[in-house]
């Protein structure tokens, strides 16, 4: 009998030798794959290895056999097959919660409309807030490169109260929307007493949103002046606007809006599956390695529910480029607008600027928080509408690395090509370049060699009256 009591406690204690083992190499596992790298702000947790289909492993299947990712398919040039799905298994209820948010009643505008521009021929839009005290520069790259090349749409964009008559002038030849965003202290609800308040879209809000700081309340803006345009009933796309430049119409590849079988569209930034200088992986960074997720993410929501180990190869979102149809930007701005009030509640580590827009906007993707899953799209870097250069034009391992070339692809009319694009591909060149700013040593140059995409006048006053602008003035004075 004592041999035999002893064969069974030597047996339990191997079963716990054995789970302990388990237990430490998960431990071990998971904290290599969060180890921290280089100090903060640097992109990365640990060196961005290079791109292996086999290394995603059964990380992107769900229990229910869903397939979530598929790089490997990119890779092939099977676009049409590639997939990055939210790292959650669907829930219904997701779907009931974000349509309910949908159905609520959108409020008016509290910005002062200081011009309604004439319905344009075009039915898509562009949104975006750009109350700079003085942007002359930035609305000709911005404004005037989508209407040179083509873009008909509608464009609505908030300005500064104070905006300059020449600008307010230009803005009207273009043919643009401007609501005044008038800025305000914000609600002493949302303000952290230690925050940094060098940084005004994170400290600061505007006159009528006192409860969402700038960064966040430019969304809330987007969602109520879109709703208020009765004919953006295409595309839209709610965008930064400083660093921001179009080569074409941004929405020529997509067709028509009512005919899309995904309306809501992320756009990624460059990862390693994507990157075209495989032997040099860290100028590619995805989302499960990038210092900054984590930074700004676990704070809030907990390591329990932030484990970058999950999103090891997945893609980085970019929240200055979101496109959708009118029902799936409504969703997009809906949902993550609700969200950023629900942070502000649960106190400083949930707020601007401990919590951002495009991590949190990350955070809410992966988890499937927009729900309609099968509604929506990431975009692979390098095709589509939009091609952020701001990662592809910065070596972290140079010193002063940012403005490099190597990864830019240029045809023979000298324009930007979208490198994952095929000849002959509507958006071969590609539409829109965002994040240039960090190219300024290459760019700036090739800015002044292609004056011609931006501008057909040295003078602003000078620019023609876009055809249906002057039809408006002709008809307002008979």
């Amino acid at each position: 009998m004592t041999r035999l009591i002893s064969l069974k406690t030597q047996s339990r204690l191997l079963v716990l030798i054995a789970i302990f083992l388990s237990l430490q190499s998960f431990w071990i596992s998971s904290h290599i794959s969060t180890s921290p790298g280089p100090p903060f702000p640097d992109e990365h947790l640990q060196r961005n290895p290079t791109f292996n289909d086999h290394d995603v492993g059964s990380s992107s299947i769900l229990p229910d056999g869903t397939v979530t990712f598929t790089p490997e398919e990119f890779q092939a040039g099977r676009l049409d097959k590639y997939v990055n799905l939210p790292n959650n298994p669907v829930d219904p209820m997701t779907d009931v919660h974000v349509q309910r948010l949908m159905r609520q009643p959108v409020p008016e505008p509290t910005e002062i409309l200081m011009q309604k521009a004439p319905d344009p021929p075009g039915v898509n839009a562009i949104v975006g807030l750009a109350s700079y005290p003085k942007f002359m520069d930035g609305w000709r790259k911005m404004v005037g490169s989508l209407r040179i090349n083509g873009y008909d749409g509608h464009i609505i964009v908030g300005v500064n109260t104070h905006i300059p008559a020449d600008e307010r002038e230009y803005l009207d030849r273009m043919g643009v929307t401007y609501y005044a965003v008038e800025t305000a202290n914000c609600s002493s609800a949302i303000i952290n007493q230690d925050q940094d308040t060098s940084n005004k879209v994170r400290s600061l809000c505007s006159r009528g949103l006192d409860d969402l700081k700038l960064e966040w309340g430019r969304y809330e803006m987007a969602r109520r002046w879109l709703k208020a345009c009765k004919t953006c009933t295409g595309w839209a796309m709610v965008i930064d606007t400083r660093d921001i430049f179009f080569q074409r119409d941004p929405f020529v590849s997509l067709g028509r809006a009512q005919d899309a079988t995904h309306n809501l569209l992320f756009v990624e930034e460059i990862a390693s599956y994507t990157n075209t200088l495989p032997k040099t992986p860290h100028r590619a960074v995805n989302i499960g390695q990038s210092m900054r997720y984590k930074h700004h993410v676990e704070p809030c929501y907990g390591k329990d529910n932030v484990k970058p180990y999950e999103l090891i190869h997945r893609p980085m979102l970019c929240s200055g480029t979101v496109i959708g149809t009118t029902d799936g930007i409504h969703r997009f701005l809906s949902v993550l607008v609700e969200e950023f009030r629900k942070n502000n509640a649960k106190g400083p580590m949930c707020r601007s600027p401990v919590a951002t827009d495009q991590w949190t906007m990350n955070y809410l993707y992966y988890k499937g928080k927009f729900g309609f899953v099968h509604q929506t799209k990431t975009l692979p870097w390098g095709t589509g509408p939009v091609l952020t250069v701001g990662k592809p034009c910065v070596n972290s391992e140079m010193k002063d690395g940012h403005s490099q070339i190597d990864m830019m692809q240029f045809g023979s009319d000298d324009l930007v090509l979208n490198p994952h694009e095929p000849d002959g591909s509507l958006a071969r060149v590609a539409p829109a370049l965002h994040q240039w700013d960090r190219c300024r040593r290459w760019i700036m140059p090739w800015f002044d060699k292609h004056q011609d995409l931006f501008m057909t006048t040295k003078k602003p006053s000078d620019e023609p009256f876009m055809p249906w602008v002057e039809i408006s003035r002709s008809n307002s004075v008979l």
